[in-house]
C-alpha cells in the first residue's frame, strides 16, 4: 500500500538509525547518537509492552521512568488468574503469565520505575500528571522521550516545545492524523529537533481521498548526523501488523 504525506513532513534521515524494541508493533527507529547522549529515558504509555524501554536500557544503562495508569502488577495478575479459570485456552494463560513475569523482571529491577499515572491533562486527580511536572521533578538534562498515549500526545505538544532544550531524542506516535494534521504540521515547524524518520502504522487505515495514514510514528533527534533518505519504509522498519504489508510512504517534494 502507498501513502502520501505533504511537504511539511520533509526530512533527512539519521545516518545512525537503530531499531529499538521488539519486532513489529512496539519497536521504533531512533538515532544511536541520541541514545548514547541520554541520561534518562521517559516512556509515556506501555500497556503490556515495555520492549522499547528494555532494549534502550541494554544499549545505554540509564534510569527508566514509564508512565501508564492503565496497567500494574495487580492488573497483570488478575488477567492471568482469569485466563487460568478458562482451562480451554491454555495459550492465553501462558502468554499472560509471561507478561506478568516479564513485568516483574523489568520493573522490579533497580533503576526502572513504573508510575501509574496518565500524562497530559492538568487536573487534581492523583492518577494524572502533566509533562511539565515530570520534567520539573527531574535533574537530568538529556532526556529521551517515547510517547504512545493513544491521542493524549496532542495535550503534550506545547510542553514538548517549551521543554525541548532538555530533550535528547523523541519518538512519538500520532493518532487520528486526519483530524489533527494541522497540529502535527505546526509541531514539526515549531520544534528545533531534527525530524529524522517517519513510519506509518499499518494497524490504522490510509485515507483514500489523499493517501494520508491515520497513525504515524515520528522520530526527532538532537545529536545525529543526517543523510538524504527518500525511501520509506526504511530497511530497519517492520510492519506493525505482521499479517499485512508495510505501508510505503511518499513525502511530497518542492
Amino acid at each position: 500500500m502507498i501513502a502520501k504525506l505533504p511537504l511539511s513532513f520533509s526530512f533527512k534521515s539519521a545516518s545512525d538509525l537503530v531499531r529499538v524494541g521488539r519486532d513489529n508493533d512496539g519497536g521504533y527507529l531512533v538515532s544511536r547518537s541520541d541514545i548514547d547522549n541520554s541520561d534518562v529515558l521517559i516512556g509515556l504509555g506501555i500497556n503490556d509492552d515495555w520492549s522499547f524501554e528494555d532494549s534502550f536500557k541494554k544499549l545505554k544503562d540509564v534510569e527508566v521512568f514509564a508512565y501508564d495508569a492503565s496497567v500494574s502488577q495487580k492488573y497483570f495478575l488478575k488477567q492471568f488468574i482469569k485466563s487460568v479459570i478458562r482451562i480451554d485456552r491454555p495459550k492465553i494463560a501462558l502468554k499472560r503469565l509471561k507478561t506478568l513475569l516479564e513485568y516483574r523482571r523489568f520493573f522490579f529491577n533497580p533503576g526502572n520505575h513504573h508510575l501509574e499515572k496518565f500524562v497530559g491533562v492538568e487536573t487534581e486527580e492523583r492518577d494524572r500528571i502533566t509533562l511539565n511536572s515530570i520534567f520539573e521533578a527531574m535533574s537530568y538534562q538529556n532526556i529521551f522521550l517515547k510517547i504512545d498515549i493513544e491521542g493524549s500526545e496532542y495535550r503534550c505538544l506545547d510542553a514538548l516545545i517549551s521543554l525541548q532544550s532538555r530533550i535528547s531524542g523523541l519518538v512519538i506516535e500520532f493518532h487520528d492524523c486526519d483530524i489533527n494534521l494541522k497540529k502535527i504540521e505546526k509541531f514539526i515547524s515549531d520544534i528545533k529537533l531534527k525530524l529524522i524518520h517517519i513510519h506509518a502504522n499499518n494497524f490504522a487505515p490510509v485515507r483514500s481521498s489523499d493517501g494520508l495514514p491515520l497513525v504515524l510514528e515520528i522520530t526527532f533527534s538532537k545529536y545525529c548526523g543526517t543523510r538524504i533518505e527518500t525511501e520509506l519504509p526504511h530497511e530497519f522498519d517492520m510492519a506493525n501488523c505482521r499479517e499485512r504489508d508495510d505501508i510505503q510512504l511518499i513525502v511530497e517534494k518542492q
